[in-house]
Protein backbone atom coordinates (compact mmCIF):
# COMPACT_ATOMS: atom_id res chain seq x y z
CA UNK A 1 0.00 0.00 0.00
CA UNK A 2 3.02 2.28 -0.02
CA UNK A 3 2.24 3.27 -3.62
CA UNK A 4 -1.29 4.17 -2.60
CA UNK A 5 0.04 6.32 0.24
CA UNK A 6 2.22 8.27 -2.19
CA UNK A 7 -0.67 8.66 -4.63
CA UNK A 8 -2.96 9.89 -1.86
CA UNK A 9 -0.40 12.32 -0.48
CA UNK A 10 -0.06 13.94 -3.90
CA UNK A 11 -3.86 13.86 -4.31
CA UNK A 12 -4.19 15.62 -0.95
CA UNK A 13 -1.93 18.38 -2.19
CA UNK A 14 -3.95 18.69 -5.41
CA UNK A 15 -7.26 18.82 -3.56
CA UNK A 16 -5.97 21.53 -1.20
CA UNK A 17 -4.82 23.55 -4.21
CA UNK A 18 -8.23 23.15 -5.82
CA UNK A 19 -9.93 24.25 -2.62
CA UNK A 20 -7.71 27.34 -2.48
CA UNK A 21 -8.37 28.13 -6.16
CA UNK A 22 -12.13 28.22 -5.58
CA UNK A 23 -11.75 30.24 -2.40
CA UNK A 24 -9.49 32.87 -4.01
CA UNK A 25 -11.57 33.17 -7.20
CA UNK A 26 -15.05 33.07 -5.68
CA UNK A 27 -15.22 36.85 -5.37
CA UNK A 28 -13.54 37.48 -8.73
CA UNK A 29 -16.32 35.97 -10.83
CA UNK A 30 -19.19 38.34 -11.57
CA UNK A 31 -21.94 35.81 -12.28
CA UNK A 32 -23.78 35.06 -9.02
CA UNK A 33 -24.30 31.50 -10.23
CA UNK A 34 -20.55 31.14 -10.80
CA UNK A 35 -19.87 32.36 -7.24
CA UNK A 36 -22.40 29.87 -5.90
CA UNK A 37 -20.81 27.09 -7.96
CA UNK A 38 -17.33 28.00 -6.70
CA UNK A 39 -18.58 27.98 -3.09
CA UNK A 40 -20.09 24.55 -3.65
CA UNK A 41 -16.90 23.22 -5.28
CA UNK A 42 -14.72 24.73 -2.54
CA UNK A 43 -16.80 22.82 0.01
CA UNK A 44 -16.59 19.62 -2.04
CA UNK A 45 -12.79 19.91 -2.33
CA UNK A 46 -12.69 20.45 1.41
CA UNK A 47 -14.59 17.20 1.93
CA UNK A 48 -12.15 15.47 -0.46
CA UNK A 49 -9.23 16.78 1.60
CA UNK A 50 -10.77 15.35 4.76
CA UNK A 51 -11.64 12.05 3.09
CA UNK A 52 -8.12 11.59 1.67
CA UNK A 53 -6.49 12.67 4.93
CA UNK A 54 -8.45 9.95 6.76
CA UNK A 55 -7.41 7.35 4.18
CA UNK A 56 -3.74 8.31 4.63
CA UNK A 57 -4.07 8.03 8.42
CA UNK A 58 -5.59 4.57 8.08
CA UNK A 59 -2.74 3.49 5.81
CA UNK A 60 -0.19 4.69 8.38
CA UNK A 61 -1.71 2.44 11.02
CA UNK A 62 -2.19 -0.47 8.63
CA UNK A 63 -5.89 -0.18 9.31
CA UNK A 64 -8.14 -1.52 6.60
CA UNK A 65 -9.46 1.37 4.63
CA UNK A 66 -13.17 1.57 4.01
CA UNK A 67 -13.50 2.29 0.32
CA UNK A 68 -17.26 2.56 0.55
CA UNK A 69 -17.21 6.33 0.33
CA UNK A 70 -20.49 8.11 0.28
CA UNK A 71 -21.38 9.72 -3.02
CA UNK A 72 -21.39 13.44 -3.40
CA UNK A 73 -24.71 15.19 -3.03
CA UNK A 74 -24.45 17.22 -6.21
CA UNK A 75 -27.60 16.06 -7.98
CA UNK A 76 -29.67 18.65 -6.11
CA UNK A 77 -27.11 21.33 -6.92
CA UNK A 78 -27.02 20.30 -10.60
CA UNK A 79 -30.81 20.54 -10.83
CA UNK A 80 -30.80 23.97 -9.20
CA UNK A 81 -28.05 25.10 -11.57
CA UNK A 82 -30.25 24.18 -14.55
CA UNK A 83 -33.17 26.27 -13.32
CA UNK A 84 -31.32 29.37 -12.15
CA UNK A 85 -31.02 32.29 -14.52
CA UNK A 86 -27.71 33.93 -15.23
CA UNK A 87 -27.38 37.51 -14.09
CA UNK A 88 -27.39 40.21 -16.75
CA UNK A 89 -23.70 40.95 -16.58
CA UNK A 90 -21.88 42.72 -19.34
CA UNK A 91 -20.31 40.80 -22.17
CA UNK A 92 -16.81 41.67 -20.92
CA UNK A 93 -17.62 40.47 -17.39
CA UNK A 94 -18.97 37.20 -18.79
CA UNK A 95 -15.81 36.73 -20.85
CA UNK A 96 -13.67 37.36 -17.77
CA UNK A 97 -15.76 34.80 -15.87
CA UNK A 98 -15.32 32.30 -18.69
CA UNK A 99 -11.57 32.62 -18.35
CA UNK A 100 -11.70 31.76 -14.64
CA UNK A 101 -14.26 29.01 -15.21
CA UNK A 102 -12.03 27.52 -17.89
CA UNK A 103 -9.13 27.38 -15.42
CA UNK A 104 -11.39 25.65 -12.90
CA UNK A 105 -12.50 23.17 -15.56
CA UNK A 106 -8.88 22.36 -16.42
CA UNK A 107 -8.03 21.85 -12.75
CA UNK A 108 -10.87 19.36 -12.41
CA UNK A 109 -9.84 17.68 -15.67
CA UNK A 110 -6.31 17.28 -14.30
CA UNK A 111 -7.75 15.65 -11.16
CA UNK A 112 -9.81 13.25 -13.29
CA UNK A 113 -6.75 12.28 -15.33
CA UNK A 114 -4.57 11.87 -12.25
CA UNK A 115 -7.04 9.58 -10.48
CA UNK A 116 -7.66 7.65 -13.68
CA UNK A 117 -3.97 7.03 -14.35
CA UNK A 118 -3.27 6.25 -10.70
CA UNK A 119 -6.06 3.66 -10.64
CA UNK A 120 -4.55 1.99 -13.71
CA UNK A 121 -1.13 1.70 -12.06
CA UNK A 122 -2.27 0.33 -8.74
CA UNK A 123 -2.89 -3.40 -8.44
CA UNK A 124 -4.95 -3.60 -5.27
CA UNK A 125 -8.66 -3.79 -6.14
CA UNK A 126 -9.75 -1.80 -3.07
CA UNK A 127 -7.27 0.95 -3.91
CA UNK A 128 -8.55 0.97 -7.51
CA UNK A 129 -12.08 1.40 -6.21
CA UNK A 130 -11.01 4.31 -3.99
CA UNK A 131 -9.25 6.10 -6.85
CA UNK A 132 -12.14 5.43 -9.21
CA UNK A 133 -14.54 6.96 -6.69
CA UNK A 134 -12.38 10.07 -6.48
CA UNK A 135 -12.25 10.26 -10.29
CA UNK A 136 -16.03 10.03 -10.56
CA UNK A 137 -16.45 12.86 -8.03
CA UNK A 138 -14.12 15.07 -10.06
CA UNK A 139 -15.95 14.18 -13.28
CA UNK A 140 -19.09 15.55 -11.63
CA UNK A 141 -17.27 18.81 -10.92
CA UNK A 142 -16.14 19.02 -14.54
CA UNK A 143 -19.73 18.56 -15.67
CA UNK A 144 -20.97 21.37 -13.42
CA UNK A 145 -18.38 23.76 -14.78
CA UNK A 146 -19.00 22.70 -18.36
CA UNK A 147 -22.75 23.33 -18.03
CA UNK A 148 -22.14 26.76 -16.54
CA UNK A 149 -19.71 27.71 -19.30
CA UNK A 150 -22.15 26.51 -21.95
CA UNK A 151 -24.87 28.69 -20.46
CA UNK A 152 -22.62 31.75 -20.57
CA UNK A 153 -21.70 30.96 -24.16
CA UNK A 154 -25.37 30.66 -25.06
CA UNK A 155 -26.34 33.84 -23.18
CA UNK A 156 -23.81 35.84 -25.14
CA UNK A 157 -24.57 34.17 -28.48
CA UNK A 158 -21.10 32.68 -28.54
CA UNK A 159 -22.32 29.40 -29.99
CA UNK A 160 -19.98 29.07 -32.91
CA UNK A 161 -19.92 25.29 -32.81
CA UNK A 162 -16.78 25.33 -30.71
CA UNK A 163 -16.51 24.74 -27.00
CA UNK A 164 -12.97 24.57 -25.62
CA UNK A 165 -13.59 21.38 -23.63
Amino acid sequence: MSDLKKILELALSFERSGQEFYKSNMEKVKQALARETFKYLMDMESSHVEFIRKMIEKLKTDETINIEATGEKDEIFKERLKSQALSSNTYSNDLADLSILRMAYLIEKDFVEYYGKASEKIEDDRAKKLLTTLRVWEEGHMELLKRLMERIYEKNALDLGFYPF
